[in-house]
């Protein structure tokens, strides 16, 4: 495991803490008053298993399966955090917006991700 790993974990494991906290929360207002006590705990398990995942799919030991899906995950969080930081930043996006844009951007940096990784290995393996 390498420093490139785990940056990847931590963005990884923070741009789904946010993404998912802030989604169980706002759909959780409807019936709970305390949505945030709801959101936070169910983000932050969401966070730990993004991060997990990015790591498992950096070892040495890890398939090309797992690797793929480590790259994904790893690039959803670097490209939601980047996107989310230039909307609010940069554009003074309102965070509700800044939230929905950057989920999408890095949900199309995961497929890429996925994908060119996905093609490197079908040409490795013939």
């Amino acid at each position: 495991m390498n420093t490139r790993t785990l940056a990847l974990a931590l963005a990884a494991g923070l741009a789904t803490f946010l993404a998912v906290g802030a989604a169980v929360t706002e759909v959780a207002l409807r019936w709970i008053e305390f949505s945030l006590f709801v959101g936070l705990p169910v983000g932050a398990v969401a966070g730990v298993t993004a991060g997990a995942l990015v790591v498992l799919g950096g070892g040495d030991e890890a398939s090309d399966r797992q690797r793929a899906v480590g790259v994904a995950v790893g690039a959803f969080g670097v490209a939601f955090l980047l996107a989310f930081a230039v909307a609010v930043g940069a554009f003074s996006v309102p965070n509700s917006r800044a939230l929905t844009l950057s989920t999408v951007v890095a949900l199309g940096a995961a497929a890429g991700a996925n994908a060119l990784d996905l093609a490197g290995i079908a040409s490795s393996t013939g």
